[in-house]
């Protein structure tokens, strides 16, 4: 999940500067790839780092959880793995399609593990604060119009929050699972009764 949210943060740049700041693709390249390629290099790889992370932390973040936890799991995965694939499969940026699934998904398993003890509330937040980064991007790009995103470079400031901020997040939340994860094997167990 590090990984994938450090490489979405560090190819962003690389995209928009060839991309351009306005919603018309400028054409731009670097080593000689223009931004379809360098856009399905930053969404696609870093989607799949996070689904093997995630894929990683089934039990830790389903576990305890019960059954809305696994249904928030599923929905998440769905919603990072097939826009990946297909990133990777044409070399073209997907519209952000199941990012409504992706978010809900996030919410749900944040939702799901407010009672256990697997999940610290930061790493809830992080899942809530990541859902909320999906849904609202999702609803940027499909409420507000070209022309008028345009005037105010909305289309960077589209690209900050679905990738930078984005990348952010996943990098706090696999750290607090590790954080987390060191804390736990640190806790000594329980003594147990000499009568028991």
């Amino acid at each position: 999940m590090v990984a994938g949210g450090a490489l979405n943060i560090a190819l962003w740049p690389i995209y928009t500067t060839m991309h351009g700041p306005g919603s018309v693709d400028q054409g731009g390249e670097f080593l000689g790839m223009g931004t379809l390629f360098w856009g399905s290099m930053m969404e696609g790889p870093s989607g799949l780092l996070i689904a093997l992370g995630l894929a990683g932390s089934f039990r830790r973040l389903t576990g305890r959880a019960g059954r809305t936890a696994r249904v928030g799991y599923v929905l998440t995965m769905i919603g990072v793995v097939i826009p990946a694939l297909v990133n990777l499969a044409i070399l073209a940026v997907v519209p952000p399609l199941l990012a409504p699934i992706f978010g809900t998904g996030l919410i749900v398993v944040a939702v799901a593990n407010r009672r256990t003890s697997s999940l610290t509330r930061f790493s809830r937040l992080l899942l809530w604060g990541l859902g909320v980064v999906l849904l609202s991007s999702f609803l940027w790009a499909a409420a507000v119009r070209p022309e008028v995103a345009d005037q105010i470079y909305g289309y960077r400031i589209y690209g900050a929050v679905a990738n930078v901020l984005f990348g952010l997040g996943w990098i706090l939340f696999g750290a607090s699972l590790l954080a987390g994860g060191r804390t736990t094997d640190a806790c000594p167990a329980p003594a147990t009764s000499p009568i028991s």
